[in-house]
């Protein structure tokens, strides 16, 4: 019975790669919008009834999809936590590595951080990056950071999430003007010092 359950698993892993596959490969040639259920199951050499099987829609297909990607980056994240700044490293180092794999990804973020894929997939790419966010400062805050009351650790890793993703579809849209590392410690200066710091803004009395 193991057996027949590891297959039938692998299986369905097998379809649902194929079916986010051929998604991915469809949002690059023709865009989110004008995709549909028929596109993706072709492309995949599956039938519809097949794709009903898995997902609802496809935007469920895409959620998954973005879900897939956001393990990947995380995991490449997840490398830089807790080294210590040597060799070249900065305190910027893991959020260059979104701007990275977001350059390297170019045209598939461009579309996503654009807003063609719909709000709920925007939403889902705005937590992950949140959850994210809480993992990365207590990890750099040795675990005592979100103790305030008047600013808990939500607030800002969902405003940070907020940030980074405005900040990153500027950078794309403007076709990089600055290469990765360089938009991570801009990004990072403007975070932890706010814009106010960084333009040495006059202190009003």
């Amino acid at each position: 019975m193991e057996i027949e359950k590891g297959k039938t698993d692998r299986r369905v892993s097998r379809t649902r790669r194929q079916l986010r596959e051929a998604m991915m490969a469809l949002i690059l040639e023709r865009g989110y919008s004008a995709l549909t259920i028929e596109d993706i199951t072709e492309r995949a050499d599956l039938g519809r009834t097949t794709f009903y099987l898995h997902y609802r829609d496809k935007e469920e297909l895409l959620v998954e999809s973005l879900e897939a990607i956001a393990s990947d980056l995380k995991a490449q994240v997840e490398r830089h936590f807790g080294q210590e700044t040597k060799g070249g490293r900065s305190w910027s180092n893991p959020v260059a590595v979104a701007f990275n794999y977001a350059a390297e990804n170019r045209d598939l973020f461009r579309i996503i951080l654009e807003g063609e894929v719909g709000s709920r997939a925007t939403s889902r790419i705005r937590d992950i990056i949140q959850e994210t966010a809480v993992d990365f400062f207590t990890r750099r805050m040795g675990g005592q950071v979100g103790a305030s009351p008047e600013m808990p650790l939500q607030v800002v890793a969902g405003y940070f999430a907020s940030a980074l993703l405005g900040f990153i579809t500027w950078w794309l849209e403007k076709d990089l003007p600055y290469n990765g590392d360089q938009a991570a410690d801009l990004f990072m200066r403007l975070f932890f010092q706010g814009a106010g710091e960084a333009l040495q803004w006059p202190v009003e009395e």
